[in-house]
Order: structure tokens, then sequence, then C-alpha cells
């Protein structure tokens, strides 16, 4: 059994300092040496060395700190904390992982750097009260969706929607959906699946938390129609622009700037209005969803030209009132 973890012991120091050490945390020859022993294998300061450099000779990043005491640790890991950080916000952040996974990631994330890492990193964690998604399938549609791409086949699926007492109802009355998925879209927060309809004989999209029972086909997907452009189709269909496209100048106050560039990039045209405010012209769809991305703001975002758009906009806001008022 001696013999078996001495030949184990390379994989086992390995193990050791990629959980337990960073540059903050080295362990020394001592150590190892006592870690060793107690675990019933050979070990001394002449092995521990030997199995350091056969590590290096391996290719691993283990640092050796010179002293009467060498210590050492694991430097060059595939994340590094900040790294590590941006992706567990961007777990925790999102609706479409669930709670229960969300957690499960974060614990994989966390296993990849040193446990007194992991731990800084905990300290520091705070996740708001974030809406998450409650679909369980999600992971199996994903799966399901990117081997279709992968293999250039079709996928069935059913497709849910929510009635007043907040119950899923399945669309169609359960009739399958029989699509050739192309791409899978992250925005605002909702994961939605790119793919050609055989009902609509068009390229539509989902939301694939709406989807349910996902499954890929034998049949081979259609191809993606001859100069399909995917990328103005996402901006058409998740950015204000599903509609007929309208120029639309907005008068807006000079705090207003950083949503206007989050909305419509760096290269949107703006110039200034009055000390306060500035001018931005932007190309947006005559349709709800862009005045309802204006009213929030609270005057503070307008619609100066055209007039016929901003007189629609007033409309609704009317009406949206005396609704109220009833």
């Amino acid at each position: 059994m001696t013999n078996i973890r001495n030949k184990q012991r390379p994989f086992r120091m390995l193990k050791y300092l990629y959980e337990n050490t960073d540059e903050n945390h080295p362990v020394s020859t001592p150590e190892l040496v006592k870690i060793f022993q107690a675990e019933d294998a050979h070990a001394s300061r002449k092995t521990v060395k030997d199995d350091i450099d056969v590590l290096i000779g391996e290719g691993f990043d283990i640092v050796t700190v010179r002293s009467t005491q060498n210590s050492f640790f694991l430097a060059n890991r595939k994340f590094e904390i900040p790294e590590i950080k941006l992706l567990i916000d961007a777990v925790s952040s999102s609706r479409f992982i669930n709670k229960e996974k969300s957690a499960a990631l974060i614990e994989k994330l966390t296993g990849m750097v040193s446990k007194a890492q992991a731990e800084k990193i905990r300290r520091h964690l705070y996740t708001a009260d974030r809406v998450k998604a409650d679909n369980r399938q999600i992971y199996y549609t994903v799966d399901a969706i990117t081997d279709a791409i992968n293999e250039g086949k079709k996928i069935s699926f059913q497709y849910f929607e929510y009635n007043g007492a907040k119950e899923r109802i399945l669309r169609r009355e359960g009739a399958k959906y029989y699509v050739s998925p192309h791409a899978l879209v992250w925005d605002d927060n909702h994961y939605y699946m790119l793919g050609f309809s055989d009902d609509r004989q068009r390229m539509v999209n989902y939301r694939v938390d709406r989807m349910c029972n996902t499954e890929m086909t034998e049949e081979a997907a259609v191809p993606m129609p001859a100069g399909f452009d995917m990328e103005e189709y996402v901006q058409h269909q998740f950015r204000m622009f599903a509609g007929e496209e309208v120029e639309v100048v907005l008068e807006c106050r000079n705090d207003m700037m950083k949503y206007i560039v989050d909305q419509f990039g760096e290269d949107v045209e703006t110039r200034k209005a009055s000390d306060e405010t500035f001018f931005a012209k932007v190309s947006v769809a005559d349709s709800p969803t862009f005045y309802g991305w204006v009213f929030p703001f609270e005057g503070k975002v307008k619609i100066a030209k055209p007039q016929e758009i901003r007189d629609k906009y007033m409309a609704m806001v009317r009406a949206a009132a005396e609704q109220i008022k009833e």
C-alpha cells in the first residue's frame, strides 16, 4: 500500500498545491514532508524536491520561494481571481440560470482557485435577490440545440406561455414546433434560439426558457437563407428595431448620455442642444417597444422629431393617464 502511495505522490502533490497554495499561501518543504508522512507515504526533503522537479518538468508553473526551508506554490492557473469574479457575477446575475444551478456553477468556479482565494471571493460575494428562471429543462434544451446545430439537424419542441393564473399553457394545444436551429443569442438576460421555421418558412426566434421537451430529429436542417444577415436580424429583433424603421431625434439631458450610449452605441450621432441638453439622432422602430423605452426617463429624454412620432408618443401617454384615472 505504501509503495502505491509513493507512486501516487507526485499527483497528490499537484492536487495539494492546486487546492491549498497561491502566492500568499506557499507551503514549506517540512510541511509537505509532514503531510505525506501522515498519509503513510515515504517523504523526505529529497522526495519533495524530486516531485516538484517532476511537476515543473511537465509544465506546471510551480514557484519556489528560496529560503533555508524552501516553500512552493502553484502560480499559473487557467483563471485569475478577477476573471473568476467576473464569471461569478455573470452567473449570479443571469435570469437564465436558476438558483440551484447558479450555486453549483459558483462552487465549481471557486474550485478553480486555491481554498484561501475561494474563501476571499465568497466573503465579498453579494448576490441581489434577482428573478431567476424556474425551468429546469433549460440545460437539456441548450444541449439539444447545440448538438443539432453541430450535426446539421432539425429540432422539435413544445412552447409554453402563462395564463392569468400563472399556469403554464402549451401553445398550439401542445403541437410540436419543427425548426432548423442556427444560433443561440443571449440578450437582456434571456436566451434565444434563432432558426428557420418549417411552418413559417422564414427565420424566427424563440425564448429558450419557454421551450420544453426539445429533441434533435434525424431530419437534415434547412440551411440559413442565402444573404441572411444574422447580425442585422439580431439588431432588429432585440434592439427596439422590430417594425417600420424611422429616424428620430431625441432631446436629452446631459446626464442621459450614458443611457443613449448603452442603447445605441458610442457611434450614435449627437450634438449640443443647450448647456443642459443634447440631441441624439437614432434609427428605431415606430413601435410600442421604443415608446416604452422613452417613457421611464420622465421627460429627461424627449422625442423632438419627427412630429408624427412625437404626436403618437404623446397620444399613448395621454391614453395611459386616462386609464389610470379610470
